[in-house]
């Protein structure tokens, strides 16, 4: 114990109770993760979203010609036809009835689903927060046959194509419409992906 702890009390406090206070304050701070560099507001060639109506971006529709498989997911086998994601998009129609010549026949469009289960003649899919069943009864023609609004609420800010596909800044997409896909522009790109 110090010498002036016997003549002044108060002097005796504050030589241990500073240090402690200050040992005590610095366990509150933490290490921060390295962040990019900031960003200077101008325009520069980036990913620009490409936005539709959400009423429209949700109607489910049939298409009667191949697309090109770009962001595959899970696969199901109905009689003699498979049934494959397109993240984001929809669902590949496959003909199967020969195996050796599968061939993709058509395809419906279910934005921002991100997987599929098929259970008799019902396709069920997310569409972007909604629950939707689709009916695959016959096989060039679909309906929709039934619809669960809000059944995922973190699907609106959720889904594959909320960011662009590759890592950079973008232009940050606005939350009261749909983002369908990403385009290059000359924008002010203000977000980051890594």
């Amino acid at each position: 114990m110090p010498h002036f702890c016997i003549y002044d009390k108060t002097a005796c406090m504050r030589f241990f109770l500073i240090p402690a206070l200050l040992l005590f304050l610095s366990s509150c701070f933490t290490k921060t993760s390295p962040r990019p560099k900031p960003y200077i507001w101008k325009k520069e060639w980036a990913y620009k979203p490409i936005y539709e109506d959400a009423a429209i971006a949700k109607q489910i529709r049939y298409i009667d010609s191949a697309l090109p498989v770009k962001n595959p997911g899970n696969i199901y086998a109905k009689d003699n036809l498979i049934y494959q994601l397109e993240l984001g998009r929809g669902v590949h129609i496959i003909d199967n009835a020969v195996p050796s010549q599968a061939h993709r026949v058509g395809f419906i469009v279910i934005n921002g689903s991100s997987q599929i289960s098929i259970k008799g003649n019902f396709l069920y899919s997310n569409s972007y927060e909604d629950l939707v069943v689709v009916d695959v009864s016959n096989g060039n023609s679909v309906t929709e046959a039934g619809r669960v609004a809000n059944a995922y609420p973190q699907g609106r800010y959720e889904y594959y194509y909320l960011e662009p596909p590759e890592a950079g800044y973008y232009q940050c997409p606005s939350y009261d419409s749909v983002v369908i896909g990403w385009k290059k522009d000359s924008v002010y790109a203000g977000c980051y992906k890594n």
